[in-house]
């Protein structure tokens, strides 16, 4: 990432002033980026901007320009980088206020500029690769998931796919291709929003979108529930030569057995991991409803067919050597524990709720084989967290 600045910092908070670079920030992955505003800032309606839409040839609010980040890394277990706005990397990056930045679970980042640039970068080579430019029938929202659909983006046939969280709308690219390639939009239908009219408010969607989702064998892997029956979607991606004919996605269903909660925990989080060709779902169980009281995690394995998923099954541990990372909008990654310092192998990493604000901000490191779970807090309840949930920046092994 270059040479960012350094603070002398604990997880609680600053403890001194901005001192000269001792270390690049992105050799202590994997990284937990907050974007936030001091609780003494000004206010929300000063700051914050409109959740709808920010279409990248909009010029950039203030409230985006002011906005500040924190990285905390999980290896060196300390908070080492913060800063007043977007950290500088290189300078044809410009991670400044007015472009969005959306990591991805294999590692690169999709930074989407002004004047409808889009362009993908790597945090540990440098490495940038262009889009093509997003055409003005294309709004793409600052609230997306974001993935490749191969480990390696070089891959011939590897694209960059980006899911809206609100609508069922996804919008894709290839990676490769040079002046053949372009941009994709895509209109899902995976069913009604099946929310009781007492908990609906005006801003409740009507339809389900796409909860979570793992890139697996070049190929797009969701679960959502139809009728209390639990089914796998398998998304194939399709970039006609000819045209003619715009880029396509093909929507294939598959019904497997439910993800079983343990006895009274009826309530929580299913986040799905693809890892070394493998695709696993976490289950983070809450008791009474409760997300800041966390009764269990519950890990399964997808048996496939070939190619065709066929059912969950329980298992109780993920491999000595692997960490998953979880978040709400980053998704899902995971590392080799024994490549990063302070990191065991069978943990789960995610984000538990704040009791104060709300917010996914204590990170918790979950033992697979001890079920124990520490607890870290990364910052005080000072800072609130905007635009988007925390994310990691994170690069796993090939």
């Amino acid at each position: 990432m270059g040479m960012l600045l350094t603070m002398n910092e604990s997880a609680s908070g600053t403890s001194g002033c901005i001192q000269q670079p001792s270390r690049q920030v992105l050799a202590s992955l994997p990284l937990l980026v907050y974007e936030y505003k001091d609780a003494g800032d000004a206010t929300d309606e000063q700051l914050e901007p409109t959740p709808v839409v920010d279409h990248p040839d909009s010029t950039a609010t203030a409230a985006t320009a002011t906005k500040k980040m924190l990285i905390y890394s999980l290896s060196e277990r300390s908070i080492v980088y913060t800063t007043h706005g977007r950290p500088r990397p290189q300078p044809q990056i410009m991670m400044d206020g007015n472009n969005f930045c959306l990591s991805t679970p294999q590692g690169w980042v999709l930074i989407l500029g002004q004047a409808s640039d889009a362009w993908l970068w790597h945090p540990l080579t440098g490495e940038t690769i262009t889009l093509p430019p997003i055409q003005d029938d294309h709004y793409i929202p600052v609230n997306c998931n974001c993935l490749l659909t191969h480990n390696s983006a070089a891959h011939p046939d590897c694209a960059v796919v980006l899911l809206d969280v609100a609508d069922p709308l996804m919008w894709f690219c290839r990676v490769n291709g040079g002046t053949d390639r372009r941009w994709g939009q895509h209109t899902y239908d995976i069913g009604d929003c099946d929310i009781p009219e007492e908990f609906r408010t005006s801003s409740t969607p009507t339809k389900n979108v796409i909860p979570n989702v793992a890139a697996l064998r070049g190929k797009l892997h969701f679960f959502f529930i139809e009728s209390n029956q639990h089914k796998m979607c398998i998304v194939d991606l399709d970039f006609p030569p000819d045209h003619a004919s715009p880029p396509a996605a093909e929507f294939h269903e598959f019904d497997v057995n439910n993800l079983e909660f343990p006895d009274d925990l009826c309530s929580g989080t299913i986040c799905l991991v693809e890892s070394m060709d493998e695709l696993f779902a976490v289950c983070i169980c809450y008791v009474d409803f409760d997300p800041t009281n966390i009764g269990a995690v519950v890990i399964y394995k997808m048996e496939f067919c070939g190619e065709k998923p066929v059912a969950w099954h329980r298992v109780h541990g993920i491999g000595e050597d692997r960490a998953f990372l979880l978040t709400e909008m980053n998704m899902a990654t995971w590392c080799s524990a024994s490549a990063h310092n302070n990191l065991q192998g069978n943990t789960i990493c995610f984000l538990k709720k704040s009791l104060v604000s709300g917010d996914n901000r204590d990170l918790c490191i979950y033992d697979i084989q001890k079920q124990t779970m520490e607890i870290v807090q990364v910052h005080n309840e000072d800072l609130k967290i905007v635009r988007m949930p925390p994310y990691w920046i994170n690069v796993p092994p090939c």
